[in-house]
This record gives C-alpha cells, structure tokens and sequence, in this order.
C-alpha cells in the first residue's frame, strides 16, 4: 500500500475511536476493519487508553504485529494471502485484574492483479504513441516507489518527444486497494543517419550506371516526400533510359524499424552531340593526297564502324594512304561532357591512273609530207615538255606543224572519267634533210665502142635512176648503172641519193654515144 493511504486509514480509525466514550475492551462486537493485502504497518489502538493498564495483542494468522505488544497501539503487516483476520487485545490494569479479550475482525481483501500494459516504442520525429493499460481506475507514476502520479487513465499521453528510453509504472486500483505496479516504457529512437550515395552521370547510349548508396536496408524513392518506392538495396537499376536528369531518394533503416532521412541522388543522361559534318575527298593516285577534314569539337578519327582503333585527332586528318582504293573513316566529336556523337563516315578514294597511251614516232623528210603523231585512246592530251606544264595539243591525231629537218620530242598522256592523268608517253617526230645532190659525171663513147656505165657517189650508197626529169620512170638502182644504150645520141638520165628514207634532189647525167667519122673519097687538088 501507499503510504499516503496508510496514513489517511491510521487517522480515520483515530479518528473513529476519539469520538466514542467508550473503550473498545469494553465492547463485545467491534465493526470489521477491511485492509488490502501486504499493507504494511496497519495501526490499531485502544482509545482512550487506561493509565496504568497494560495491554495484550494477539492476531490469529495472516499478519505480524510490530511495535511493542503491551502498549495501547499496535501496527499491523499484512500478508498477500486474503482473508477474514482476528485481532484480539486484553487489557490488565493497575489492580492486576484481567478485563475480557476484546476482537475486531480484519477483512484482507485481495490485490487487483497487476494491469495488463505494453512498452512503446517510435522513432524520432514520428508519432510518438500513448502509452496503454487495460484495467479499472489506472494510475501512472513516474518512479518505482509511486510517490508521483503523472496521470489517471488507460492510455497515457506522455508528451515526450526526444530520444530517449522513458519508463513508467502504471497500477490498477479495485476496491480500494491498489494492484502491483507495471513498468512500462517508452523508447523513442534516434534515427539513423542518412546514407551517403554519388550521383552518376552517363551518356545517351552507353550503359546506364546503377545508383549505390553505402548502408543496410536501404530504400529508393521517387519523390522527395519518400512516398513512392521504386527499390530496394544496393545497386539500384533505375531503368532509365532517355536523356534527361533523374532525382531519386536513398534512405536507411536501422534495426529499430527506424529510416533516416533521404539523401538525393540523381542520374544524368546526356544527349550527344550531332555527328560533325565532313567531306568525302578523292585524289588521283602520285598527286598530292588531301587530308579529310571536319567541322566540330575534339574530333577523333577511327578505322572501323566500331570506333576502337583511334588513327587520329583534331578537324584534319592525313590519313597516310597513297595507293589507289577507297579508303573509309568515321569522324565523330566529344562534347564537354565527355559525351562521343555518332560516327561521320567520311571517304578518301585514290583513283588509279590510266595506263599510259602507245603511240608510235615519226619520220619525215624536210620538205616532204610531214606526218601527224598519233595515239589510242578516250582524252589524248599532248605536252611539249617532260614536266607536262605547256599544251600544245589534245585528240588521237596531233598536228606539229613542223617542217623544218629536226628531232621533235613531245609527251602525251591519258585522262580517264576521273580526271587522272597517266604518265607520259614520249613520242618523237624525226624530220630529216638531204638536200645535196649525188656527184655524177657526164659520159660519153664513141658508136661502137664500149659504152662506159654512168656512176654516182654520195654519203651513201643507196642510189635511184630516173630517166625522166619528174623521176616516175625508175630504170636502175645503186651505183654503177649500165644504161644498155648502143645507139648513136644523147641519153640523159637522172639520178638521186636515198638516205634515212628521203631522196635527194636529182643530178643531170648525160651519156654521149658518138657516130663514127665517114671519111670521103681522096681528091686531087
């Protein structure tokens, strides 16, 4: 019991007894004292008491009378076994006479059972719950020895808010008497700290990062008020796959049930930049080879459609190549976000050159018909020098106009659908000049006689025969020539000297054959 309670029974009984005149030794019936079980130091007394008189206490089970039993009060402790107890006193005076046993009857009434309460717990920040008993007029104290009741009733609000552990007892009181008390606590948990987490950005394209967070349970949430889950633990896969800037919430949960506040974490996909904008090139094969170029920002320059081989850097590119082909790379740009654009495919082609044109030289005489030069071929074009700077003519028939004796050297070439123009091919005209005449002397024989041969000599030895002035009638070649004439008369010829295909100017030769003499009769003067 209480001690207050004790103490307001001890002044009603004292009470009680002060208001009668009576002695209770005196009286045969006393009222019956009811009492909770295990109160402790009930007091009873004799009121008012007989000076002189001694008394005698006696209590039939249940209980253990304290103080001194031969004075006029007495204080009981009672058992936790309920039940109807006697206490009897008898009295003895100065005289030493013994008055008759006076009884009052105890009723132990039993303890309620100790109230049925469940400890709370809540997380910092959160609702904080109220504390709960089932029973009849409960009562909360704030200490183990109930000396401060802080609330009367079933569910108790505590008002408290900060982290801590709070413990209660609470009672239930029936018929008086109050039950055993209950500990009942309140423990409202710190929260745990948010978890750390990076934030990632990528690419549009590449593999889109996972979002980690270093904790245990951790929670991934949509929106900032952490009401939209979206996964759990770590990695979290976002599925993102679009460009766009993507804010998630990490939060961490302890043992307690407690989470933490969310910690933002967001994933960036970058758009790419636009493919930069590049020109095919093409070459004719032993000119000077391009390089490719292309317009945009940290160009790299690849190999292969799957841009691993790297072959070079910045808005031009040479590329090193030199025989004919078609030769592809793929250019792309990188933004300041570390993000590569799709590949440019960009071309180099190195046309072969045409093969070189046949063409055959030319001879001609000074002064005779001069031959034009000649080749096969689609877009002939004809140089009057090695290094191919001066033109002087374009077709398959090139006409020199020259006529004067000389070696003449010219350079065609060969121009396909491409543009390219082949080697040269070196092609001479040879005008020759045999302007002397061939040395012949005039012969002349008498009719009869051998007729001499006519001769010729020159710097060769190849020499023609004409016997008429325009030289169409050919009657002998080489050097000497029998004319075969026997007759009397004059017989001219014409003779001309062959070299490197042209003919001389014809030398007069004239072969005399004389008549004989016919001599007269001998006269006499």
């Amino acid at each position: 019991m209480k001690t207050t309670n004790k103490l307001l029974k001890a002044i009603a009984i004292i009470a009680l007894l002060l208001g009668s005149n009576q002695l209770i030794a005196q009286t045969n019936t006393s009222p019956t004292q009811t009492v909770c079980a295990g109160s402790l130091a009930e007091p009873y007394l004799i009121n008012p008491p007989t000076a002189g008189s001694t008394y005698q206490w006696a209590l039939s089970g249940g209980g253990t009378l304290n103080n001194g039993t031969t004075t006029n009060n007495i204080t009981v402790d009672w058992g936790v076994t309920p039940g109807t107890y006697t206490i009897t006193v008898t009295e003895t005076d100065l005289n030493g006479c013994i008055g008759a046993p006076v009884t009052v009857d105890v009723n132990v009434i039993p303890l309620p059972t100790a109230t049925v309460a469940t400890s709370q717990t809540a997380c910092f920040g959160t609702s904080i719950p109220d504390l709960t008993a089932i029973g009849a007029n409960v009562n909360w104290y704030s200490d183990a020895a109930l000396t401060t009741n802080v609330f009367t009733g079933n569910s108790f609000a505590t008002g408290q808010a900060t982290v801590g552990i709070y413990t209660y007892y609470v009672t239930e009181t029936l018929n008086g008497c109050e039950g055993p008390s209950v500990p009942v606590t309140l423990e409202i948990y710190a929260i745990p700290s948010a978890p750390s987490a990076a934030s990632q950005t990528v690419c549009f394209g590449s593999v889109i990062p996972d979002l980690t967070a270093s904790g245990t349970t951790l929670t991934w949430y949509s929106d900032a008020g952490l009401t939209a889950v979206v996964g759990n633990g770590t990695p979290f896969a976002t599925g993102q796959t679009t460009v766009g800037i993507y804010t998630y919430y990490v939060t961490e949960t302890d043992v307690n049930g407690c989470e933490s506040s969310g910690t933002p974490v967001t994933l960036e996909i970058y758009a790419l930049p636009t493919a930069p904008v590049a020109a095919n090139e093409a070459a004719c094969e032993g000119s000077l080879i391009p390089d490719l170029t292309a317009a945009g920002s940290n160009i790299i320059w690849y190999s292969d459609a799957a841009l691993t081989t790297v072959v070079g850097n910045g808005t031009s590119f040479t590329t090193g190549q030199v025989a004919a082909g078609i030769y592809t790379y793929y250019t792309t740009q990188t933004d300041g976000n570390g993000c590569e654009s799709n590949a440019t495919n960009v071309t180099l082609e190195i046309y072969a050159l045409p093969t070189a044109l046949v063409a055959v030289n030319e001879v001609a005489c000074e002064g005779g018909i001069i031959p034009d030069l000649t080749v096969t071929g689609s877009n002939p074009t004809w140089y009057s020098d090695a290094t191919l700077t001066t033109v002087v003519g374009n077709g398959s028939n090139f006409a020199t106009g020259q006529t004067l004796a000389g070696v003449y050297t010219y350079y065609v070439t060969e121009t396909n659908t491409n543009g390219c123009e082949s080697a040269a091919t070196m092609v001479t005209l040879t005008i020759n000049s045999f302007t002397t005449l061939p040395l012949a002397s005039n012969q002349s024989a008498c009719f009869g006689t051998t007729i001499p041969d006519l001769t010729a000599t020159g710097v060769g030895t190849s020499f023609t025969w004409y016997s008429d002035a325009t030289l169409t009638a050919v009657v002998a070649n080489n050097s000497p020539f029998a004319t075969g004439q026997t007759a009397v008369g004059t017989y001219t010829y014409y003779v001309t000297e062959s070299q490197n295909g042209c003919e001389s100017p014809a030398a007069t030769v004239i072969l005399t054959i004389y008549a004989t003499p016919i001599t007269g009769p001998i006269n006499h003067w």
